[in-house]
């Protein structure tokens, strides 16, 4: 489950001399480098604390389960369950359900067999309810949006670092491509405490975002900015 926000204190960036390319976003990444066990954060817009987010990753035989969970005043809450499977990072299953005031999404999808199915169904005040039935070949190799957010911290992050994917955006239904880079350095002050962190790009989604992960391992995600909006999360727990 999850809950978001963050809040920052920033230093000058430090760049090696050559950047660090990874061509496969699986290279060097590590699960033990990260700390992924539950967390919160609080969501911060505009200066003003609007609510909380949870996420976390527990391990349950040959997979993962990820959970997570937001609110936003004055009236959006979210939350979502994936199972994803250990060694690839590729999903079994994703549940999401989404309100904002009286409209509502429900996503329920498993893959299996090369196929991705289930259904995302959306009702509002205006234009009722609709059920789109999802049933297609799935041979993206895209982890799931959702996921990505916990694997930037198991990626071997270092000055310069840059890798791209496809993940898959559950919501909209589509696979989208990424850029994942670090640019720079930064010493974050959130509730939790004073981190020094690389600052990590997510650029190519919408929106797209600006990750503070710790630079001591187990690395932990610190703070998450909006790109283009003043809506930051900041993490409330060590």
């Amino acid at each position: 489950m999850t809950w978001r926000i963050a809040a920052v204190v920033l230093i000058a960036g430090m760049f090696t001399s050559a950047a660090a390319r990874a061509d496969d976003w699986r290279d060097g990444l590590d699960l033990a480098d990260a700390d992924l066990s539950l967390f919160r954060m609080i969501v911060v817009n505009e200066g003003i604390e609007v609510g909380a987010m949870e996420y976390g990753w527990t391990r349950i035989g040959s997979r993962y389960l990820v959970e997570y969970r937001t609110h936003m005043a004055p009236n959006i809450l979210e939350t979502a369950s994936a199972l994803i499977d250990a060694r690839s990072y590729l999903p079994h299953n994703v549940a999401v359900k989404y309100t904002r005031g009286d409209n509502l999404m429900n996503v329920d999808l498993r893959w299996a067999d090369g196929m991705r199915q289930g259904q995302i169904m959306r009702r509002s005040l205006d234009e009722g309810e609709k059920v789109d039935e999802i049933r297609r070949t799935d041979d993206s190799d895209a982890p799931l949006r959702m996921s990505v957010f916990g694997l930037v911290a198991a990626l071997p992050l270092k000055d310069r670092f840059s890798t791209k994917l496809n993940w898959y955006n559950a919501t909209e239904d589509r696979t989208e491509s990424i850029h994942v880079r670090t640019n720079g350095r930064a010493r974050v002050k959130v509730p939790a405490g004073i981190y020094d962190t690389y600052r990590v790009e997510v650029r190519g989604a919408t929106p797209e975002n600006v990750m503070y992960v710790s630079m001591k391992k187990p690395r932990q995600i610190i703070r998450i900015d909006m790109v283009g909006r003043d809506t930051y999360f900041l993490r409330v727990e060590g």
